[in-house]
């Protein structure tokens, strides 16, 4: 890990557990997750920072293509290891930034609703694990919109790590969108399923 990224994430770390009173559920699983997708529900534009500073390897992101017109913003997310994405339609340039990265051994975290108002799955990360073999870990983020609640210490912002969904369990699955549909939904449903846990 690069000296600049570990200390980026350590100061997000430092700000969750000070004001947002972290908690992290099943913290022994995350020195499992490694190149693989990381799937989680996406309810607050901190999610991406929140689950990335917590992982102990760099990882990759998605972010959509517009924020990256504005050039400082822009760097400082390619360093950050943000990958730009068009919304709403085929991004091929997308997809093989994210097959690279997952073949080049690295994480990635990818939210199969696709963005922040969305509650219908893509078909998206089904592919992404389908066509690249690899395993994909749930993660269920609690509370990330709930910040004076946190702070005057009401509630907890809390990461839930779920166990790993073995890439070997949805070997026999073909390349048909209907496949990667159906992939899609088991993952959802087990992201959804460790709010049980918190």
């Amino acid at each position: 890990m690069r000296k600049s990224y570990s200390i980026i994430t350590g100061c997000v770390r430092l700000y969750m557990k000070i004001f947002w009173r972290l908690q992290i559920i099943n913290e022994h699983r995350l020195s499992e997750i490694s190149n693989c997708i990381i799937a989680a529900n996406h309810i607050s534009a901190f999610d991406p920072p929140f689950i990335g500073s917590i992982v102990p390897a760099e990882i990759h992101y998605l972010a959509k293509v517009e924020l990256f017109k504005h050039k400082p913003i822009g760097a400082f997310l390619n360093y950050v290891n943000c990958i730009p994405i068009k919304r709403g339609r085929i991004d091929k340039a997308a997809i093989t930034m994210v097959k690279l990265v997952l073949r080049k051994g690295h994480s990635i975290l990818i939210f199969p609703e696709g963005t922040r108002k969305s509650s219908k799955v893509k078909s998206g990360i089904g592919k992404f694990a389908i066509d690249t073999k690899r395993d994909i870990c749930p993660v269920y983020i609690h509370n990330s919109t709930n910040f004076m609640k946190c702070f005057l210490g009401k509630e907890r912002l809390k990461i839930v790590i779920g166990e790993k969904i073995k890439a070997i369990s949805f070997a026999e699955m073909g390349d048909s969108k209907e496949d990667y549909k159906k992939l899609a939904k088991i993952v959802i449903e087990k992201v959804y399923r460790l709010k049980n846990e918190c």
